[in-house]
């Protein structure tokens, strides 16, 4: 399940006796009353926690009433999250965590013994000359935070083994398809897009050199989502260009989730420099059989689906 400001949405896979081939065997999406959910690094996250407990049980109840497994996907703008260059890496996994509280204890807005800490080594080698030796993506999120979404669940009898991040789980779905279709000598470009924020990938051959996540749309200056999706992928370019000699983008693609997918894939294709492959995770995950699924509902039930497919390719 995935929670937005504004709506859950919850899958449910099903493997194919035979083959094990996951599939697609159903998509619940409610929205969310509007100020339930008020996403922040640092204040609870739910406030209405009556109105959000009505919507995800009454989800689940529909999904899978006598299931109480469930990976939960949390808003990408929960968190603060790190791409750290290290020469050298510690020799445990303890150690490194250390070393990384200690990184970014200066860039978090809380403690850092005030967080829960995930980590995962992308690369044991130079991606280019300069480069550090290993690239490690840390996430931070307070701990507060994450046991006011745990407790949600619990109240409704559900028990999350997974707590993730929406652009993370939708990136192990896709991963075959990025590694797939990428250019030599070219790097790509992702882009989760949401009404309430951006996320940016840049990949470069298999590995993650770059990431962002940065609110915007209803509390922006400009009143136009389209204008703060250029702006914002025009300064992550230009960071990319400048900091990590980018060899420029040779595929960009996108998920789009509560926006109007004509101008915002215009808008992408104008500051990328190239057209945007639009994410399909039923070529991912195909439908059991079940009524076709529309486009929109889709691309919301996509980071729901990695959290399982995701994590099987």
């Amino acid at each position: 399940m995935e929670l937005a400001a504004d709506r859950v949405t919850a899958v449910r896979l099903t493997a194919d006796r035979k083959s094990g081939a996951l599939k697609l065997a159903a998509v619940v999406s409610r929205p969310v009353p509007e100020g339930a959910i008020e996403v922040s690094l640092t204040k609870p996250n739910i406030l209405d926690e009556k109105a959000v407990w009505s919507v995800v049980a009454e989800t689940l109840h529909k999904l899978a009433p006598k299931d109480q497994r469930i990976s939960v996907l949390l808003p990408d703008d929960v968190a603060r999250v790190a791409l750290l260059g290290f020469a050298t890496l510690p020799k445990t996994r303890r150690e490194l965590a250390d070393l990384v509280r200690f990184r970014m204890s200066k860039s978090l807005p809380f403690k850092p013994e005030e967080a829960v800490l995930d980590l995962m080594i992308l690369a044991g080698r130079a991606p280019h000359p300069g480069a550090a030796a290993a690239s490690v993506l840390a996430s931070f999120v307070h701990r507060g935070v994450v046991e006011q979404y745990e407790n949600l669940f619990a109240s409704c009898g559900y028990w999350p083994g997974l707590v993730s991040l929406s652009t993370f789980e939708m990136f192990n779905l896709f991963r075959p398809r990025f590694a797939a279709n990428r250019l030599p000598d070219k790097d790509s470009l992702v882009l989760n897009v949401t009404r309430h924020y951006l996320s940016v990938l840049i990949l470069r051959d298999r590995d993650i050199i770059f990431y962002r996540c940065k609110p915007h749309l209803s509390g922006s200056a400009s009143g136009d989502p389209m204008t703060d999706v250029r702006r914002e992928i025009y300064t992550s370019l230009a960071f990319y260009q400048e900091k990590l000699l980018g060899r420029g983008i040779g595929r960009v693609f996108l998920r789009c989730a509560g926006l109007p997918l004509g101008p915002l894939r215009e808008a992408v294709s104008a500051k990328a420099g190239g057209a945007a492959e639009v994410l399909d995770p039923l070529l991912q995950v195909p439908l059991n059989g079940a009524p076709p699924l529309p486009p929109e509902e889709a691309a919301w039930a996509a980071p729901a689906i990695g959290a399982v497919a995701g994590r099987r390719a």
